[in-house]
């Protein structure tokens, strides 16, 4: 090969190098620049952003409830104090299941047996034992609880410990708070932003707030059906008043 070819070949290598720079600098230039523009393009796409808190409530009245009642027995002995009370829960869970109460509803909740001194004349002198049993009976009817109950300090309770009221329809009841505190945090948010100088948009986040479900009935189980003899019986009448159901939520609308 002569000197004047291999000039000519090297020349044409160079060109070429050259114009490859050139190509991979363009390219990055235009990668830099859709890039540039791409962040642009979003960054005009953020609109502003309002968060507000909002709450509603429904009221309920009860109709379901559940009653704590328990059986105290003293005797001088310990085995007696047992078998007494023992024998008296037994009469009291036969007279709640012949009105119609499932065994189901029916549940232990306490039980404890403890000595009885007399402290008289500065001494300790055990003078018996005392048993106490208590029972939780659930899904009952308040307008059958005061006729149940009264049967049942027949059959051998001598305490009532605690009567909670729950509603059967808590479920449709939270939902209609729920879908009116959303409601109400759109009224808000329209008058913030109209007070900001916006037009208010689409809400882009919701959460629910706590919920209080300690009135919620879920079981469902089959009414108390009285015998005739019990409907006609006295018995303490109850009045649960209304319940109310609350919902919270927290929304963030967009802005315009």
């Amino acid at each position: 090969m002569n000197k004047t070819m291999r000039t000519t070949i090297f020349t044409a290598l160079g060109i070429a190098f050259s114009l490859g720079l050139v190509g991979c600098s363009g390219i990055a230039a235009s990668t830099a620049s859709l890039t540039s523009s791409s962040n642009a393009s979003a960054s005009a796409e953020v609109k502003p952003e309002i968060t507000v808190s909002a709450s509603s409530t429904v009221s309920l009245v009860p109709d379901k409830a559940t009653v704590t009642f328990g059986v105290s027995t003293q005797e001088k002995a310990a085995e007696d104090a047992q078998s007494k009370n023992s024998e008296s829960v037994k009469k009291v869970i036969s007279v709640l299941t012949e009105r119609g109460v499932e065994e189901k509803s029916i549940r232990t909740t306490y039980y404890s047996m403890y000595p009885q001194y007399d402290w008289s004349n500065n001494q300790q002198r055990l003078i018996g034992y005392n048993v106490t049993t208590s029972l939780s009976v659930q899904d009952q009817n308040i307008d059958d609880l005061g006729k149940l109950l009264s049967a049942c300090v027949e059959a051998g309770i001598n305490q009532i410990d605690n009567v909670s009221f729950l509603c059967s329809g808590y479920d449709e009841a939270y939902s209609q708070a729920l879908s009116q505190a959303v409601a109400a945090s759109r009224d808000k948010a329209a008058v913030l932003a109209k007070a900001a100088g916006k037009e208010l948009g689409e809400p882009v986040n919701i959460i629910e707030g706590y919920q209080n479900t300690s009135a919620r009935y879920t079981k469902g189980v089959n009414s108390v059906s009285m015998t005739e003899a019990a409907m006609d019986a006295a018995g303490p009448s109850f009045q649960p008043g209304e319940t109310e159901i609350a919902a919270n939520v927290t929304v963030t609308y967009t802005m315009n």
